[in-house]
């Protein structure tokens, strides 16, 4: 090898040398400035949750009005109101200000720069915000969030949120068969106070004849006796609603407490109604006490007496 030849191979080698130097040096920036945007993002993440907590401390105590800004026009203007506040001095809509101080709030200054970190947006928070506390637990206690996995967490959101309006859903389905079901009862109700009005002016417009009061007696016993019997009835259908409801041990505690609502307040005013009843009538009838005894023996007397007149 020649000279010549050696010198070249030392100038090729030098060159290699100082291209590997420079791109190191170029990598080794690149690796500062990496580590410099990410340190930068981080504490912009953090301060975004600090800021937030100033912002509300001026929120509730209403610091936000006579603030300093620059309008449209280059003038000189004051805030006013908590909507002018945030869009000229926060630099933000008021709607998006107020979700973001909700999600403050809500969730708390730690839980708030973790999701900031691993990127879920303001429609994940409310959509997270939204759900049942134990399933917002769920989330937030989950693995995903400690790894750092935004779609996983995505994804749970979204699951228990598509759960959560199934029964939802099924709730208010439910609210409305018993509101049909209510407004039928009170229907039914409205129809037998009705009919009660209808028969006390039936029996407003009898009059008693001279030849024909044992029928007439016998007739408004029989509907006396009837109507007792109807009582007894209902009376009976409750207690065997009331013991189908004691003898269930499958129900749910908020079935239970509803049930036992409705049975208390059916057999109440049931009690209440037949007592204020008889306080009324055994007044009225006071005299008549001592005689008192069962429709159905009251009837087979006349029926007697009416077999005795006519032998």
């Amino acid at each position: 090898m020649t000279s010549k030849d050696i010198t070249t191979v030392e100038n090729e080698a030098q060159h290699a040398i100082a291209d590997s130097q420079k791109n190191t040096a170029f990598r080794d920036q690149s690796l500062i400035e990496l580590g410099r945007l990410e340190a930068f993002d981080l504490l912009k993440k953090q301060t975004e949750a600090f800021t937030l907590k100033m912002i509300l401390k001026h929120k509730e105590d209403k610091t936000y009005k006579g603030l300093p800004y620059t309008d449209e026009n280059g003038q000189l203007s004051y805030t006013k109101t908590w909507e002018d506040y945030c869009i000229h001095k926060v630099g933000m809509s008021r709607r998006m200000v107020d979700e973001n101080l909700a999600n403050l709030k809500h969730f708390g200054e730690a839980f708030l720069e973790s999701s900031k970190k691993i990127g879920l947006g303001i429609r994940d928070l409310k959509a997270l915000r939204k759900l049942p506390n134990d399933e917002q637990t769920l989330v937030i206690e989950s693995e995903a969030i400690d790894t750092g996995d935004k779609e996983s967490i995505k994804d749970l959101i979204d699951d228990l949120k598509a759960k959560h309006k199934k029964e939802l859903d099924a709730e208010k389905l439910k609210t409305k068969e018993l509101d049909s079901q209510r407004q039928v009862a009170i229907r039914m109700r409205d129809e037998y106070q009705m009919k009660a009005m209808d028969y006390q002016t039936e029996l407003e417009s009898t009059k008693f004849k001279a030849d024909a009061w044992k029928d007439q007696t016998k007739h408004l016993l029989f509907e006396a006796t009837k109507y007792e019997s109807n009582a007894i009835e209902s009376l009976s259908r409750l207690m065997a609603l009331r013991d189908h409801f004691l003898d269930n041990d499958d129900l749910s505690p908020q079935v239970v407490e509803h049930l036992a609502a409705g049975l208390l307040h059916s057999f109440k005013t049931l009690a209440e109604d037949f007592a204020q009843a008889w306080l009324e009538t055994s007044s009225i009838l006071e005299g008549y006490l001592p005689k008192m005894r069962p429709s159905l023996d009251v009837l087979q007397e006349l029926n007697d007496s009416a077999m005795s007149n006519e032998e």
